[in-house]
């Protein structure tokens, strides 16, 4: 009876513990979300001269000229493309699809960068329209886009490997209760 009555006691203590150490994650995740958004700020030009070399890729000329028949379409589903990727990516992470995640993932990545290609350049807008302001938005909205979805591929990419080493969502006492008790 005292063992149980230790056993019990001790997990308590354990569990009382454990409260401190989820919030202290909850804050390094918080943390890495902020480092990654830094580090996305800092590597946005070289994503962008990637794109500018997606874009000079060998292109279908039936879909280009699809895509330029509607412009401001074009640029909305490149958007719309964009944040199926992440989502994509969230869904993959949080509800563990492993393989099929994985696939869906590089599908829909096969088909922004396919879109990407094709569609028109966001700097022929005011070339196209004579809003200016509208073609500033379509801009800033494209550039915080691609920010907003590097810091997050940036952020699932840690995960990703915090995951493999083991170190994410372990709780202090877990790797000691296999142990036996004395």
């Amino acid at each position: 009876m005292t063992a149980a009555l230790r056993h019990r006691h001790i997990s308590l203590d354990s569990n009382q513990l454990c409260k401190p150490a989820a919030q202290r994650w909850r804050y390094g995740l918080l943390a890495l979300l902020v480092a990654c958004l830094a580090i996305a700020g800092a590597i946005l030009p070289r994503v962008w001269r990637l794109l500018d070399i997606f874009d000079h890729l060998p292109k279908m000329a039936w879909m280009q000229s699809l895509l330029a028949q509607s412009p401001v379409l074009s640029w909305s589903l490149m958007l719309v493309w964009g944040t199926a990727v992440s989502l994509a990516l969230i869904a993959t992470l949080a509800l563990h699809w492993h393989w099929r995640g994985a696939v869906l993932v590089a599908g829909l990545t096969l088909w922004a960068v396919l879109w990407y290609v094709h569609m028109p350049n966001v700097d022929q807008c005011h070339a196209l329209y004579d809003t200016s302001t509208a073609c500033n938005t379509w801009q800033w909205v494209f550039s915080l886009s691609l920010a907003l979805g590097t810091a997050f591929y940036m952020f699932a990419i840690f995960l990703l490997g915090l995951f493999a080493l083991g170190l994410l969502f372990t709780r202090p006492g877990e790797l000691s209760e296999d142990t036996p008790e004395e």
